[in-house]
């Protein structure tokens, strides 16, 4: 009686859209109450629960519409939901780590939260050779396995889930030598817009496993992974420098030399930096905090390292023997870390590169002081990464959907603003600070011929649909799928294809 109270009494409060009726997600909950396992449960408005499960990395900026929020605890629970919510015609959308950024999560219009972070769960096969891996973060999915540190590549921070990322790419620090994430995946459960359970490979539902591999977003709700793993040795070296202002042009020339034929780069080396405002190094101007990681002993690391000691940085200090679970909180990536916080209305614009341009990172520098210098945004940051392309480009550009773009660039940026509450004159300068960078980012590559490329996962939400997923044939390719597995595109809240 009570369960019914409360649902009548949230039913008289909440809007909705035109596609479904008070009366019809009344009688969907108390019909799905019912076929759910034990450990899952409905949460509405007004809930001890809802605030915080709505929470998100970008909330408020991203607040996609709920009416309801059911905590799935098995695959079950999944198809279970799924196939209700396709009988009376109610939006879904499934999160875990809730660290997507993209604008197109707000078009959600009341509908289902599916929560998978009870789906927690990683399994070692007996071989040790791969994982089966569920609605789990990275930080759950790298402690788990302690102390051998057999693991997948997975996000680059430990508060993102193992499946969003690799649907979209997955860039890591261990990309230069196995590749991106969903170059290490096997197979993949999952629920497609039908509600029926799928499980796609290379040799079962071939084309949907290829389409997962970079455009997976837009095919179903994965409910588990199989992923390759890695023994991963606990003798890193890892060396973080902060350079001033004067040396943004120096440092990423030597970038461009590291891509090149110049210096043989080996594959255990990742490096990544960030623009950042540190009043205590430099109160007036940004400075580069740059981080060059090796797998390996600080003997063999130091012959790299040396190049970029040698321009001369305000400070390096040197961390030795890190171990993999270590290497997150070293590099600034923990649970605990600013990038891993929530409600903050973090905002990006990913720009994908072959190469540095140095005129144009100084125009963004620029512009980034300005965005430093206005206390709303002055925690922001420039990504500035260059993991590691060897293990990348080792795969065949056309044997997942992961536009080949993504494989031939090793430059990876964005501005990434973070501010409080919901103004709406904040929201819009912040999109503006954004795009103002994203642009300055690309000054030299707007004068080739070639069109700009954005990491999926990095997308605001503005870009179109070419520049992520790339060229006619493969969109084609993915539409004609899209068609196949999800004709009536209930899958569409993230980056969509059609």
């Amino acid at each position: 009686m009570l369960f019914r109270a409360i649902v009548a009494g949230l039913l008289c409060t909440i809007r909705y859209s035109s596609a479904f009726e008070q009366k019809d997600l009344k009688h969907a909950v108390s019909v799905l109450s019912a076929q759910l396992s034990d450990e899952a449960s409905i949460t509405f408005p007004g809930g001890a629960e809802w605030d915080m499960l709505q929470l998100r990395a970008s909330s408020p900026r991203i607040s996609p519409h709920y009416s309801v929020i059911i905590q799935v605890a098995t695959e079950s629970d999944v198809q279970a939901t799924v196939t209700l919510a396709n009988r009376f015609n109610i939006p879904f959308l499934a999160i875990s780590g809730a660290h997507g950024w993209t604008k197109s999560l707000n078009k959600l219009p009341y509908g289902i939260q599916i929560n998978m972070r009870k789906l927690n769960t990683t399994t070692l096969s007996q071989d040790g050779k791969t994982a089966m891996v569920g609605g789990v973060e990275v930080y759950y999915c790298s402690c788990c396995n302690q102390p051998d540190y057999l693991v997948p590549v997975t996000g680059l921070s430990e508060c993102v889930s193992v499946a969003g990322p690799l649907l979209g790419g997955g860039h890591s620090l261990l990309q230069g030598q196995y590749g991106y994430s969903l170059d290490g995946l096997v197979s993949a459960r999952l629920v497609v817009a039908s509600g029926k359970i799928v499980e796609a490979s290379r040799t079962k539902n071939a084309d949907l496993f290829w389409a997962l591999q970079g455009a997976g977003h837009n095919f179903g709700i994965v409910t588990s992974l199989e992923v390759k793993t890695h023994d991963i040795p606990s003798n890193w070296t890892v060396y973080s420098l902060i350079y001033p202002a004067e040396k943004l042009e120096s440092l990423f020339s030597l970038l461009n030399d590291f891509e090149g034929p110049s210096i043989k780069r080996p594959s255990k080396l990742a490096l990544t930096g960030v623009l950042v405002k540190l009043p205590d190094v430099d109160p007036v101007n940004p400075v580069v905090a740059y981080t060059v990681a090796y797998e390996g002993t600080e003997a063999e690391a130091e012959p790299y390292a040396a190049y970029f000691k040698a321009l001369g940085p305000i400070s390096t200090t040197v961390s030795t023997n890190v171990n993999y679970v270590e290497l997150y909180t070293v590099t600034g990536n923990n649970i605990d870390s600013h990038v891993c916080a929530k409600n903050e209305n973090i905002a990006g614009a990913g720009v994908t590169l072959p190469a540095w341009d140095v005129e144009g990172l100084r125009k963004a520098f620029t512009i980034f002081a300005n965005v430093t210098a206005d206390p709303r945004f002055s925690t922001a940051i420039i990504l500035l990464e260059n993991y590691g392309m060897q293990g990348v480009r080792a795969v065949d550009p056309e044997s997942t959907a992961l536009a080949p773009e993504e494989r031939e660039n090793p430059v990876l940026a964005s501005p990434v603003l973070w501010w409080e509450g919901d103004d709406e004159q904040t929201t819009k300068d912040a999109y503006a600070y954004t795009r103002a960078i994203r642009d300055a980012l690309y000054t030299g590559f707007d004068k080739s011929d070639e069109k700009r490329h954005c990491y999926v996962n990095y997308a605001n939400g503005d870009e179109p649909k070419a520049e992520l997923y790339g060229n006619d044939a493969r969109l084609a390719r993915l539409t004609k799928l899209k068609n196949e597995w999800d004709p009536k595109n209930s899958f569409k809240y993230y980056n969509p294809i059609v």
